[in-house]
């Protein structure tokens, strides 16, 4: 893991908390307010119909944006979103969660002070698969992951980590430790059966890879049983969260960004939705491991980010080969997440730890998958 020299520490500490950064952030936040459909969901691309399995992944940069800046406006922003998840069903009736919505539903409750959408996804969600109850198919906990993964198979196969990463650490919170179980074993098994061997085929491995680093972060898992991943040399066999997430921020390039697929070389292939995921990833990790040692990386990646945000809307293009209409709302709120900087008071307070080099020594805990 590389370590960070005092100068280079206060270098990316200007970098990350400068105020015109922030200016900028305010305009993504700014542009999901305004493109918000009616009934509190997004579309993909301005002037379409609400998606139904995107609100939960383009929200939570409001909810975040609101954690740092305030603004009576973002929170009821995403509130409506809350809204439209509780009124999104399926055919039946029954209530449908995306992946991310659960944790969507908890981090809206945390940042409002209240209960009413964890709730929800307390009982429509965790609740019924724990009884075996949830949807059309009456799925319980394994039922339901083996769907997902069963609906990413294919060309599709690689987002399986990044589709639970968020689902295990919510379980723990609002579920329970039995579903977090199951949901952190479909993480780490994702991340045995990540490819990297055919790009033209198979959707990015490196959204995946980003997908299991924050996923292991956010549940505080930094030893596990070595990754099996016969398809992806870079990750096969590592143990350890450092390991993986010194892999992931070994693939940044110079400019801060992160392509589309471990195998990609060409300028064409920088990525805004891999660049935001290995952001939020590596974030996850420097906070479980209380480091600064991806200081660097993160301010790098920020930057980059906000050189793909569009001067007139304040939305985000998907990379350099696409700085063009329409803008992607899900990117948006994706880059939006990434480039608000969390709690600047312990980052400034981690970098000093770092500067006069004092050694913390942090308990790992080893889990096998399940």
């Amino acid at each position: 893991m590389r370590k960070l020299t005092a100068v280079c520490t206060v270098a990316c500490l200007a970098m990350a908390l400068v105020a015109p950064a922030e200016a900028t952030v305010q305009d993504a936040a700014d542009y999901l307010v305004n493109i918000q459909s009616s009934d509190g969901g997004w579309s993909w691309v301005n002037g379409g119909a609400s998606a139904s399995n995107i609100t939960g992944a383009t929200g939570i940069g409001l909810i975040r944006y609101y954690n740092v800046a305030g603004g009576s406006q973002y929170l009821d922003a995403a509130k409506a979103g809350g809204g439209f998840l509780q009124n999104h069903t399926y055919d039946n009736g029954e209530t449908r969660f995306s992946t991310y919505d659960p944790y969507y539903c908890w981090q809206l409750s945390l940042a409002a002070g209240d209960n009413t959408w964890s709730n929800f996804a307390a009982a429509d969600f965790f609740g019924e698969l724990a009884a075996g109850t949830y949807g059309p198919a009456d799925y319980d906990t394994a039922g339901w992951i083996g769907a997902v993964q069963t609906a990413r198979t294919g060309t599709w196969n690689n987002l399986r980590p990044w589709e639970f990463s968020t689902i295990a650490v919510t379980a723990r919170n609002i579920g329970s430790s039995s579903q977090a179980d199951a949901f952190l074993g479909a993480i780490l098994d994702g991340l045995d059966t990540l490819d990297s061997t055919a790009p033209a085929s198979i959707y990015t491995d490196l959204i995946g890879v980003a997908g299991g680093v924050r996923g292991l972060a956010l549940e505080g898992v930094t030893s596990f049983d070595p990754i099996n991943s016969p398809h992806h040399a870079g990750i096969d066999g590592i143990s350890t969260l450092v390991d993986l997430a010194d892999y992931l921020a070994g693939q940044q390039n110079a400019d801060g960004s992160w392509f589309d697929h471990s195998a990609a070389t060409s300028e064409s292939s920088k990525d805004t939705q891999v660049t935001a995921y290995a952001v939020l990833a590596l974030e996850a990790v420097a906070d479980v491991l209380a480091t600064a040692d991806y200081a660097d990386e993160l301010a790098a990646g920020r930057a980059w980010l906000l050189s793909m945000q569009d001067d007139t809307t304040g939305g985000f293009f998907y990379g350099p080969a696409y700085m063009y209409p329409p803008i992607n709302n899900e990117v948006t709120g994706e880059a939006l997440a990434a480039t608000v900087v969390p709690e600047p008071a312990s980052i400034i307070v981690w970098s000093l730890i770092a500067l006069v080099s004092v050694t913390c020594v942090w308990r790992r805990r080893k889990r096998s998958a399940a």
